[in-house]
């Protein structure tokens, strides 16, 4: 008998938690092992079938917090959840630590005794029909995301402003959909304000707003002479937007910032690695990194995930017949509690642990 699962993903909008759910769910049904089907869930939509061996939740207090996960055990087999934001050395900074039956983290970094903690590598696709590199006469040089803070832009544009006489820096900046649009004008017009402070004569900046599909991003990426990141924030997870710079191929630069520690134990960070050398000799490193979290080795580990949890030994498929459970809810005024101050605490996270002398 194979285990029947059930993926759960927040609802649709253009955010890296819906898309990182895509993502795995995407990999995860490439096994023969299991089969996997998908839904997507909210406040409002919470009625689950029990008729599944096995439940994976894309668990985020933002989309997901809504749920008082200590009372999934209604329903049957195994829960587990995929971890998307965590701090190094401690994967419960945004969600409980004793309600789901395994953790799937998505860093390869994390390292704790905990058994129910999985580390997983990012998985990453290398698109068969990817566009050559075009070679362009000047330099040109991309980064990009969403407009929150700490993502540096203009650190880029002044980074390429010591190093080049001239070159293009390209900035794609996309309009989530969780942003209104008046406080988007807002944080544009003082980037731009500081972009223009650095900005030496010899170089062009080009910033868009498209949003575009993983495969237009990666094939964006492909034509930029160095993809380059140049973080200065202090908030939990890893930074997504280097997968679809990986799947390139392109040479790749990054700030010494926690968010890329998966990306470290590969490339010299900028500044003691420069532009021009990160151009010179990361593309081995990130064609390394391309062999190393390949959608294979993402389904291995979950695969591991299943067997420790005896599932392929029939332990948990019992014959259950299909009815319907409703995910419990937290009342309204905790969840939105939780959100605010975790909101708040990791914006001042910094100045609160002046504030308690740490």
């Amino acid at each position: 008998m194979t285990p029947r699962g059930l993926f759960l993903n927040t609802p649709k909008e253009d955010s890296s938690i819906y898309e990182s759910g895509v993502m795995i769910y995407d990999n995860l049904i490439r096994s023969d092992n299991y089969t996997l089907d998908y839904k997507e869930i909210d406040k409002n939509n919470r009625d689950i079938p029990t008729n599944y061996d096995f439940y994976a939740f894309n668990y985020h207090f933002r989309d997901m917090g809504w749920m008082d996960t200590k009372k999934i055990s209604d329903l049957p087999g195994l829960k587990l959840t995929f971890v998307l934001e965590v701090s190094p050395g401690n994967p419960f900074v945004l969600l409980p630590g004793d309600d789901f039956d395994a953790y799937c983290v998505l860093d390869p970094t994390i390292d704790v005794p905990d058994k129910r903690v999985y580390a997983f590598p990012r998985a990453l696709e290398i698109p068969l029909d990817m566009p050559s590199y075009d070679n362009p006469e000047l330099p040109v040089i991309g980064t990009f995301g969403f407009l929150t803070r700490g993502k540096g832009y203009d650190k880029v544009v002044e980074a390429v402003s010591k190093e080049f006489d001239r070159a293009v820096v390209r900035i794609n900046i996309p309009h989530g959909k969780v942003e209104p649009l008046w406080k988007r004008q807002i944080k544009m017009y003082f980037l731009k304000r500081s972009i223009e402070k650095v900005k030496s004569p010899g170089i062009e900046v080009r910033i868009t707003e498209d949003y575009m599909t993983k495969q237009e991003l990666i094939n964006w990426c492909s034509q930029n002479t160095l993809n380059c990141f140049l973080y200065d924030r202090d908030l939990p997870g890893l930074a997504a937007t280097t997968d679809q710079c990986i799947s390139s191929g392109r040479p790749l630069s990054v700030s010494k910032n926690e968010t890329f520690r998966h990306i470290l134990a590969y490339i010299e960070p900028y500044p003691k690695r420069s532009l021009k050398e990160s151009i010179a000799v990361s593309q081995v490193e990130v064609q390394k990194m391309q062999r190393d979290w390949t959608p294979e080795n993402f389904i291995k580990r979950f695969a591991t995930v299943l067997e420790d949890s005896g599932l392929f030994r029939g332990l948990n498929q019992k014959s259950v017949e299909t009815s319907m459970v409703e995910l419990p809810k937290l009342p309204d005024y905790i969840f939105y509690k939780r959100r605010i101050v975790t909101a708040v605490y990791w914006r001042y996270r910094q100045f609160i642990k002046v504030l308690l002398g740490r």
